[in-house]
Order: structure tokens, then sequence, then C-alpha cells
């Protein structure tokens, strides 16, 4: 049977360079045998992921991109298919149901980096942010049903394991080749992820919050101004609270620890120093405005459950 390898991410884990990398190294892939499928398919045309696959799922009209998909792999003329969207690690399970039919035509794999829970949704919704796509504050967005749902990795990992194997790990910005490397590891291809690069990087939570604002002040047009502004700058520090980090934690552990015993993956504990860490703020997070609306895909994100 012919092999597909599923990354799905998750969000803010390097996704953007490993995709980048692997449409970029197709060549290189098809002298291994894999074919990193075709994203020239709306509604992201121009990113090099396979949106288009994400966007069916939601929409309930999966068999046709899944055709275009199998179409796809069998004019590449290679036995094995590389598909890769982030979004696929959320816990929609009912509209990602499927996507079990894969195991039907292929031996399905799947790969995921995670991040403790408290810096993978600060890092997220400083990217929601700095899109435009969400003008919640970070203690509201931190404070939703749907956010803490996202906490739940080791029932995330349940779905996929139905129908796939899994390798997954944590996160290491430290390891060699960055998460490029790490995913190549993971999936077991044997190439040179060549240099680190950051592809995506993320605004400071107070350039975060600003944006957030004007999203939710009906302004985010001016979002991309300030986020090209703030370019360089860096993400540093944290607007989590330390107390809002320990309850954050304390939830998440039932589940770390079943992560830990089937998965095999381990968190650092909060006060342990690590790169992926961003800088506690000895503040209190910004208090929720009252009179804020969601953003569009934050939004979108609590209705595909």
């Amino acid at each position: 049977m012919a092999r597909l390898i599923l990354h799905i991410g998750t969000h803010k884990t390097g996704t953007t360079a490993i995709q980048h990398w692997l449409a970029g190294h197709r060549a290189a892939l098809g002298t291994l045998g894999w074919h990193y499928g075709a994203t020239d398919r709306p509604p992201h045309p121009r990113l090099p992921k396979h949106s288009s696959l994400y966007r069916a799922l939601l929409e309930g009209r999966y068999s046709a991109e899944e055709a275009a998909i199998l179409a796809d792999h069998a004019a590449s003329g290679l036995p094995d298919l590389i598909l890769s969207e982030e979004g696929l690690s959320l816990p929609a399970f009912r509209r990602f149901a499927p996507l079990r039919g894969l195991a039907e035509h292929f031996d399905v794999t799947v790969v995921a980096l995670f991040r403790r829970q408290d810096i993978f949704l600060e890092s997220h919704w400083r990217q929601l942010c700095k899109e435009g796509q969400t003008g919640a504050s970070l203690d509201s967005f931190l404070q939703r049903e749907w956010t803490r749902q996202r906490m739940r990795y080791d029932r995330i990992l349940d779905f996929w394991a139905e129908f796939a194997s899994i390798r997954a790990a944590r996160y290491d910005p430290g390891h060699a080749g960055g998460a490029v490397g790490q995913v190549l590891a993971l999936a077991g291809l044997p190439l040179d992820p060549g240099p680190v690069r950051r592809a995506n990087p993320s605004l400071s939570p107070g350039v975060a919050d600003v944006c957030a604002r004007l999203t939710r002040n009906g302004l985010a047009s001016l979002v991309p101004m300030v986020a090209r502004v703030a370019r360089g700058r860096g993400g540093q520090g944290s607007g989590i609270s330390m107390a809002r980090r320990t309850a954050l934690l304390a939830e998440a552990a039932p589940g770390n620890a079943r992560l830990a015993e089937r998965y095999d993956i381990h968190f650092d504990p909060p006060d342990a120093p690590a790169a992926d860490s961003p800088v506690p703020a000895s503040a209190q997070a910004p208090r929720d405005d009252p009179s804020q609306s969601a953003g569009g895909h934050t939004q979108t994100l609590g209705n595909i459950r």
C-alpha cells in the first residue's frame, strides 16, 4: 500500500517554514519516492500548504477534494504522498471524520509537534492578532471553551490513532535543522534541512494587543501596517500572568499525563528555563473589554466542532 505522511502542525511550531521547505524540495523528496501534494487549489493557492483539504472538510465537500488529491498523486508517478495543514490539529473530530477513508488508499502516518499549552495558546493568539482575525484580548481568548478544548493534545492524537500511526514530539527550537529537521526526523526522511529559518515570527504581546484592539474596533485594515512596523522587534515576554499560567497548566495536567504515558510527549515545568518559553510577565494580563466582539477566524474556529 502507498504511504501517506500527514503533517498536522500544530500551529506555531514552525509550520510555515516546514511547508515552504517541503514545497521547495519536491525534487529531493521525489528521489525518495515521495510527492508533496499540489497546493495550488483555493482558497489559498499561493500558500505551500493544503488549505484546500482543510476548507473542503469544513464545508462538507471532502469527496471532491479527495478525488483531486488522489488524481494529483497518481499524476506524479511517485509511490508515496505528503500533505501538510496545521488546521487539522484542531479538535474538530466530526468534521474531520471523512479522513478515515484515507486508510483505504494509504498506510497513514500522522506527524505533529506540540508546545506546552500556555506557550502555544499565547503564541497562537498573537498570530491571530497579527492577521487581524481576532479582536479578543488574551485573557478573553484563554477563557473560551473552544480554546480550552485545544489543550487536550491526547484527545487530538487519539482521533488520528484510530486509523494512522502517530509520530509526535514536543516542539524543540534547539533541534538541529529547527522544526524542519524535527519533522523530517519524525517522518523518517533522510534529507538535510539546511539552515534554520524563522518564517513566521510572532509579535510582542503589546503589539498583538494593539492589533486586537484595532480589530475589535472595526479597524482591522490597519493591522498589517502595525505588524510591518513592528517586524523584527521580536516576540519576547509574555502577557499571561503567573496565576493564569498556573491555572491553565493545572487544567491541562491530566491530559498531559496521558499524553506522556501513551505518546511519550513530555513538557518542561513552567519554572524550568527553556528557549521555547516566553519570559513570564509580572503584570496581570490585560482585562477584557466588555464592548469587544470576536474576530472572524476565532469565531469560525469556534463553530467547527
